[in-house]
């Protein structure tokens, strides 16, 4: 884990830049009518995660070999790779495409990593909060989930999210939405506020320049959150 985000010589604008290009190119490429039949149940359009924002949001969360990564709608399979090899952590994908779980599954093969990564296919909105905290399947609980998803997706999957993380053992990090400010404009209208009524404790520091926001463990939330405000400031 990177000690101070300075020494990163990329810029946040420009990671912010090539994955709006990389949601783009995924939207154009979507299937709209198979898209209209999942709407019910999916949580965000998939699209991959800009390679430095994967990079920055390992080292905000201290993704380390002793980590067990759930990554919660986890499309091709590319950030459950990316963290195996980089950081040698077991991994555990979930996702709801026939597709993409066989794209995710193809692409664990070729590098060799079935040892390290599963990957279920699994609708999030179905999925209980016991289930994610304790395992899913056979798989083991997480130490740390990323929840990569649009801000409406956040906000309906937060309820679960929170009773998992009140319950389990685990950090949360979220990419350009935060849970503590999360809305679904879509079901909520133009002027849908965050709910306020279960705060998380989301911590902002040098990460959160570019998209990253890191939820720690439930016992050690309100310090953690506390002393990166404090260090970002």
């Amino acid at each position: 884990m990177r000690d101070d985000e300075d020494a990163y010589d990329f810029d946040p604008a420009d990671v912010a830049r090539a994955q709006n290009a990389l949601l783009r190119a995924a939207l154009a490429a979507r299937n709209d009518e198979k898209c209209a039949e999942a709407a019910a149940t999916s949580l965000a359009p998939w699209a991959p995660t800009e390679p430095r924002r994967r990079a920055v949001a390992f080292d905000a969360c201290a993704l380390s070999s002793s980590d067990v990564l759930y990554d919660l709608g986890c499309g091709d399979g590319r950030v459950l790779v990316d963290a195996a090899k980089a950081r040698g952590c077991r991994c555990v994908g979930l996702e709801l495409d026939d597709a993409l779980v066989r794209d995710a599954r193809e692409r664990v093969a070729r590098e060799n990593l079935e040892d390290l990564i599963t990957v279920h296919k699994k609708d999030l909105t179905a999925l209980t909060a016991e289930a994610l905290a304790r395992g899913v399947l056979d798989s083991p609980a997480p130490t740390c989930a990323f929840a990569w998803l649009t801000g409406a997706g956040l906000r309906r999957l937060s309820p679960t999210l929170r009773r998992a993380w009140e319950i389990g053992d685990f950090r949360i990090v979220t990419c350009v939405d935060a849970l503590d400010a999360c809305v679904d404009f879509e079901r909520d209208g133009a002027f849908a506020e965050p709910d306020d009524s279960t705060p998380w404790e989301v911590r902002r520091d040098r990460a959160a320049d570019f998209g990253v926001f890191v939820v720690p463990r439930r016992a050690r939330a309100r310090a953690s959150v506390e002393r990166a405000n404090r260090n970002a400031n």
